[in-house]
């Protein structure tokens, strides 16, 4: 190890018995992103335990880079795993490896084309059961479309699933996930209350729902094309089953989680920030009538809405879908300079990141044109990573893209949505960004279709 190393200074205002825990639970995104002002790594305590915050972009992605010195571990992941199991988004080493190379056909382009068409298609359903005036849950509305998205990628259409149950379970772990991570004492989550029982019986929901639908594709015994039967037929070369049906809980969780909570919420994010921009609003409205005339969004047109594209980037940065991540150091190691010893835990916030004002000018500030190549600085690029980096980088970021896109203009192209009076929407406490709440009234815009 460097001899110049050091060990990183401790962020004083810690509570005796709690440290700095109360803090980053009451306030997360405030806390981590006032860190960004201080050293590239820092120590705060959650209880007893020490915890190294790293704040630079370029030593995060050493973190990310590095899962043989800084794997995923620590007390909130291990949290984490209790519902994620070994699911691509937590698993390590080789097993990753092998998991992420199965897996991965499932996301070639090819296959975005065709996901692509499904997308279109229910974005459009979903587009024509609006009618002018209407009182919308836009955040009901965006979370039944991105299910309904990830559930055609990872099922075949046949397959039974009472969607609206599976999305409230959704809901109902992600919030309990993060009490979980942010108790620093245990104690609560672990309580008899209301919340921790709904917690409970979701997560035996969610899994008893993916283990029958397992068993009945099992049942039939034929590959139907989708994600599921990718996992549940894979061998090895000598033709035993890749995955035993614990791992294919685990995947199929993990997407579901992922893919659908995180799309919607960002895509909830950026019909608030339409509203509350006209300006922003009308541009983009010019993009989609160019460049759709009404009709729904295909893949051969994502190249061409490109201020579609920098509306979503400016929305995936100030709402950032998840507010840390942890790791664990296998052995004692410097990162930057700073001395960390073996089996310590890192955090690091991709949302701290994205608002640091001498990264992100007034980030605060919803700007997509922050993001015209000749404005975006290489200092900005290496800073925004919502889907992660290295061999734990997002496998369906292109997927989510695409998503994220083509729902977008199509909905734009169709309908204006203009926020209901007296609510100020604000985020849920949670593991990724929700809005708490988003009632909009609908619209019809007049295309003309001459363009």
């Amino acid at each position: 190890m460097n001899t110049q190393t050091r060990p990183p200074a401790e962020i004083p205002g810690g509570l005796p018995l709690l440290g700095h825990g109360l803090e980053l639970k009451r306030r997360t995104g405030e806390f981590l992103t006032s860190l960004q002002s201080a050293d590239p790594v820092v120590l705060i305590r959650l209880g007893r335990r020490a915890m190294y915050v790293v704040n630079d972009a370029e030593l995060m992605r050493q973190v990310m880079r590095q899962p043989d010195i800084f794997a995923r571990g620590g007390p909130m992941t291990e949290r984490f795993r209790t519902l994620f199991g070994n699911g691509l988004g937590i698993s390590e080493g080789e097993f990753h490896h092998r998991q992420r190379r199965v897996l991965q056909p499932a996301f070639h382009r090819n296959r975005l084309v065709d996901y692509a068409a499904q997308v279109g298609e229910l974005v459009s359903q979903r587009c024509d059961s609006w009618y002018e005036g209407a009182n919308l849950r836009v955040e009901r509305e965006m979370d039944e479309l991105a299910l309904a998205n990830i559930t055609g990628v990872i099922f075949a259409p046949e397959a039974e699933l009472d969607r609206r149950r599976f999305m409230d379970a959704t809901g109902a772990v992600l919030g309990g996930l993060f009490r979980r991570t942010t108790d620093v004492t245990g104690l609560l989550t672990g309580l008899p209350t209301a919340a921790n029982r709904r917690f409970r019986d979701a997560e035996t929901y969610l899994r008893q729902t993916i283990q029958s639908t397992i068993d009945a594709y099992r049942a039939r015994g034929r590959d139907r094309g989708d994600l599921l039967s990718l996992m549940l037929f894979a061998r090895d070369e000598a033709g035993a089953p890749l995955m035993a049906d614990w791992q294919i809980h685990d995947e199929v969780l993990t997407f579901f989680i992922a893919g659908s909570n995180t799309i919607s919420n960002t895509l909830s994010w950026a019909c608030h920030e339409l509203a509350t921009h006209p300006d922003i609003e009308k541009r983009l409205h010019a993009e989609v009538d160019e460049v759709l005339a009404g009709r729904v969004a295909e893949f051969a047109d994502l190249t061409r809405l490109e201020f579609t594209r920098r509306v979503l980037t400016e929305t995936l940065r100030s709402r950032t879908q998840g507010f840390f991540q942890t790791r664990v150091t296998t052995a004692a190691t410097e990162l930057g300079g700073y001395r960390i010893p073996a089996g310590e835990s890192v955090l690091y916030s991709f949302h701290a990141l994205h608002h640091n004002p001498e990264i992100f000018a007034a980030p605060e500030h919803f700007d997509p044109d922050r993001w015209l190549p000749e404005r975006v600085t290489a200092r900005q690029r290496a800073a925004f990573l919502p889907f992660g980096a290295g061999v734990h980088g997002c496998i369906a970021e292109a997927f989510s893209w695409m998503e994220l896109t083509i729902v977008l203009a199509t909905l734009t192209a169709r309908w204006r949505l203009v926020p209901v009076p007296g609510h100020e929407p604000k985020p849920k406490p949670a593991m990724t960004l929700p809005v708490d709440a988003l009632p909009m009234t609908p619209h019809r815009r007049h295309i003309d279709r001459r363009l």
